[in-house]
């Protein structure tokens, strides 16, 4: 009867745990299923945005990336975030280095766009996918890539010491049956010696534990991936199958090591004295070392292959939450060959946005009135720049462009820390801009109100023969401007192009609607009245504004 009833207790037990497993996948799968093509609604610390950098930061070397000044003036951690729909760390490190590092090669591209398509037409695959990257999950601390190479800081470690400590160990326990009292002796002395030492080297070494759990995990995730035998991502398990074989060693005998303490069960706790006494932990601790060591490249590979997969659910997903998406069509171009042609094309961030179509050749200069929508569309076409060499993906019916390294200086500010005041910040990203040209691949930069550091006519001197500069070089310029004059100085070498309003009573209605030409319209006294200002105040205004347009000189107040 006893036996019946324990018997029929641990069946219970066992149920339970079968069903509350089945539960919680399903809990996952139903929140991965929601998730997919809607705005991620995840919040981020400044900390946590910093780790899923590390990895871009590890890797870029020399090649051209969006440096941090075209970064922030785009505001880029935004549509990143916009992107973001990873479950675990592999993925949103590659999406965020993937988006850094513009890539120049067509075969590239196509190989993303090839994965990407394939989850946008397979969902199902995708959500499974997606569920088994949730079980690798997000690191707290310290990004994914860092654990993986953070283990580079140990120096060489052996275990022939251990070894020999395990051998006297053994010695003075078979000691006991012959010389009892020697033997125990010995047997106290041994078994002191190896709980300090124990003590000793796993301090130093317990904080690296993390290291190999999360190598652990990703193994696992791999695993996982494989099994689920997706035919149309053969060429990334064919990666990871190469990876899995090298890094087995890895992973066996996992369970030596402590990760997490006691735990307070009957059975950690032996595990533990065990541990102590014979340094099973620290011994599978340095062969895991040697081993990861040894299969670095292989571990390299298997999270860059990760990453590619998730990330390309990502993009996926993020195609799916769109009104319109295009693919965009890129090609190499010669020196001062390359041009812009795009169709409706919109901000991501912005909900209900105006499209416009721009095709130029040339160089642009665009000018309007305040709030108009200027800045917002240089955005617009820089955004969509990055997006079309990153994720093969752009916001617009239609784009048509070479290769471009693109550069902004928009958003600038003073430098305090430096001592550096607003103009000389803006002199020197401009510089950098210039610094940039090259005769192999276009630069496509985007000014916003070129120099509006420094008084009227040196900025319309030093603009001008700045914007004329890079009109003559290999660069297409979209620049925006309240100065009307560099419309009429620079037509030969600009596009002009403007935004408009209307003006009705006490308000302001604004089309965002990009018009060809150069703007005839002002609205900044307007905008005083619609705001409060006294009567007088903007009266006197629009009279003197009128009577300097009309005269061309200023009249004394």
């Amino acid at each position: 009867m006893y036996f019946i009833i324990a018997g029929a207790v641990f069946l219970f037990f066992v149920y339970q745990s079968v069903t509350f497993r089945k539960n919680e996948r399903m809990k996952l799968l139903n929140k991965i299923k929601r998730n997919w093509g809607s705005v991620p609604d995840r919040e981020y610390e400044y900390d946590e945005f910093q780790k899923i950098t590390k990895y871009y930061q590890s890797v870029v070397g020399s090649e051209f990336h969006i440096d941090d000044i075209t970064w922030n003036d785009l505001a880029m951690d935004d549509i990143f975030m916009l992107l973001n729909n990873t479950y675990s760390s592999a993925g949103e490190e590659y999406l965020y280095k993937m988006l850094r590092i513009p890539s120049f090669d067509s075969t590239e591209l196509k190989n993303r766009e090839k994965l990407i398509r394939y989850f946008e037409e397979h969902g199902n695959e995708a959500f499974l996918l997606q569920e088994r990257f949730a079980a690798l999950g997000r690191t707290k601390s310290i990004s994914l890539s860092q654990f993986l190479h953070r283990l580079e800081d140990l120096g060489n470690r052996s275990n022939v010491k251990h070894y020999v400590m395990d051998l006297f160990f053994a010695v003075s326990a078979g000691l006991l049956f012959f010389q009892p009292v020697a033997g125990l002796v010995l047997f106290l002395l041994m078994l002191s010696v190896n709980i300090i030492s124990y003590y000793r080297e796993k301090a130093e070494i317990e904080s690296y534990f993390i290291c190999f759990k999360y190598l652990v995990d990703m193994i696992n995730c791999a695993e996982a991936v494989n099994k689920l035998n997706i035919s149309g991502i053969d060429e990334y398990t064919s990666i990871l199958k190469e990876c899995l074989a090298q890094l087995q060693t890895v992973r066996n005998g996992i369970f030596l090591l402590s990760m997490n303490g006691t735990g307070g069960s009957l059975g950690e706790i032996i595990m533990e004295y065990f541990r102590m006494i014979f340094h099973v932990d620290i011994i599978k601790f340095n062969s895991m070392l040697d081993s990861t060591r040894k299969n670095t490249g292989y571990i390299d590979t298997m999270f860059e292959t990760l990453g590619r997969l998730e990330a390309g659910m990502a993009v996926a997903s993020f195609r799916t939450s769109l009104p319109y998406y295009c693919r965009p069509e890129l090609y190499k171009a010669g020196k001062n060959s390359g041009h812009l042609d795009v169709k409706e094309i919109y901000h991501p961030m912005i909900s209900d946005p105006v499209a416009n179509s721009l095709y130029e050749e040339k160089c642009v200069l665009i000018t309007g009135s305040n709030a108009s929508g200027k800045s917002t569309f240089l955005k617009t076409i820089a955004i969509n720049a990055i997006l079309a060499q990153t994720v093969h993906t752009c916001t617009a019916r239609n784009y048509v462009s070479c290769f471009f390294r693109i550069y902004s200086s928009m958003a600038l500010k003073d430098n305090l820390l430096n001592n550096e005041s607003y103009y000389i910040v803006e002199i020197k990203s401009l510089k950098r801009i210039i610094d940039a040209i090259d005769d192999r691949i276009p630069v496509l930069c985007f000014v916003d109100e070129v120099l509006r550091g420094t008084n009227t006519i040196e900025r319309i001197a030093a603009s001008s023969h700045i914007l004329k500069y890079l009109s003559l070089r290999n660069v297409m310029c979209f620049a925006a401007t309240h100065d009307i004059e560099l419309t009429h100085m620079l037509s030969a070498d600009y596009s002009n192009y403007h935004f408009t309003e209307t003006v009705q009573k006490n308000d302001i209605q604004f089309s965002y609607e990009l018009l060809k030409g150069r703007a005839t319209s002002r609205n900044a006294i307007q905008l005083l009245n619609i705001i409060g200002f006294e009567k007088s105040i903007v009266k006197n205004a629009d009279e003197l504004a009128h009577k300097f347009m009309e005269q061309g000189v200023w009249e004394k107040l």
